[in-house]
């Protein structure tokens, strides 16, 4: 086995554990437990095309069973399609508990691609790689949708490798990522996150474009309004996202955890994975974002930020998520509906 091999199968079985609510999957001093579980693989390389208002089925797996990896990469070589949308339904679901630009999900926000590596996702060269685990009882499909203003046809690799076992039958536990943009924030306040239910929140992933690039944007405190009760999470942004202390110029880095992979022109992107520390509901959960700048008072609509985030959470049963606002919404430039 290659490191690189020996790491993936370590990371999966790790992170088995945020389905279950307590550390239940197979460190590395324990990866020589059997289990009833058989591994599965479905691996294409094709030209794949994709119309205007069309979809096409990546893979239709059946349960009981869950996703232990998917990796994707097209010769664009890293330059995706922003028109291209992953959806993902569980079980008898008619509406996706996954429905964010393909791009985008992965970190490449409005298709710009950046790489980087943690430890649920990453980015390395033009192979997109995403290791959270998601578990199915009856199926899995994932599709890819073309809400663009092109076709789309490209040669396509990808790859999901999912394990088969009686074991997820009971699992109610779904993944559900979903995709959110305030061009330009409102009322200081910009939502990552609405859900409904009993479940856990793992993290996020966040672009944000400060209108004066000169100025620091990151002094907004993350709100958590869980199952009733208010509160913030951390007293700055740049806090959230594994930083500290303002400084317009700062240094990008990633880590397992966290990371703020582009500071460019005042277009910051960071994420944070709630691994270790998954933020737990029991009824319900909405995530906002104070846009503040460096000193610290909320934006009021004149000096507002353009912010877009996707929220990754796991929840019992499948649920909607935010709609997606059309192709040319997202990409509409930075307080474009100013101008």
């Amino acid at each position: 086995m290659t490191f690189s091999q020996f790491r993936r199968a370590t990371l999966a079985a790790i992170l088995l554990g945020l389905t279950h609510g307590h550390m239940v999957g197979q460190p590395a001093p324990d990866l020589y437990r059997i289990t009833d579980g058989v591994t599965q693989t479905r691996t294409e390389f094709q030209q794949v095309s994709v119309p205007m208002g069309g979809e096409h089925v990546l893979a239709d797996l059946r349960g009981p069973g869950k996703v232990t990896y998917f990796y994707i990469t097209d010769d664009s070589v890293g330059k995706w399609y922003p028109g291209l949308l992953l959806k993902v339904y569980w079980d008898d679901a008619t509406e996706p508990g996954i429905c964010v630009p393909l791009a985008d999900f992965f970190g490449a926000v409005a298709g710009r691609s950046v790489e980087y590596q943690s430890a649920v996702m990453q980015i390395n060269h033009a192979c997109f790689m995403c290791y959270l685990p998601m578990p199915f009882s009856k199926r899995a499909r994932f599709v890819l949708a073309n809400d663009g203003d092109r076709d789309y046809s490209r040669k396509v690799a990808y790859g999901i490798d999912h394990e088969q076992s009686r074991t997820y039958a009971r699992e109610k536990s779904r993944l559900h990522c979903e995709w959110r943009r305030s061009n330009p924030v409102t009322n200081g306040l910009h939502t990552i996150l609405v859900a409904r239910g009993r479940g856990q929140y793992v993290g996020s992933i966040l672009q944000a474009v400060s209108r004066n690039h000169q100025v620091w944007f990151g002094e907004g405190d993350t709100i958590f309004h869980l199952d009733g009760k208010a509160f913030a999470h951390t007293p700055g942004t740049e806090d959230e996202y594994g930083s500290c202390w303002e400084d317009p110029n700062w240094r990008t880095f990633s880590a397992p955890y966290c990371g703020h992979l582009l500071n460019e022109n005042g277009v910051n992107r960071m994420f944070r994975w709630y691994v270790a520390n998954p933020v737990r509901f029991q009824k319900a959960l909405k995530v906002e974002l104070q846009n503040q700048h460096e000193n610290g008072t909320p934006t009021t609509g004149t000096d507002s930020d353009d912010y877009t985030s996707l929220a990754f959470w796991y929840q019992e049963g499948s649920q909607k998520v935010a709609p997606l606002p059309s192709f040319k919404e997202r990409m509409a430039g930075s307080f474009s509906d100013q101008k």
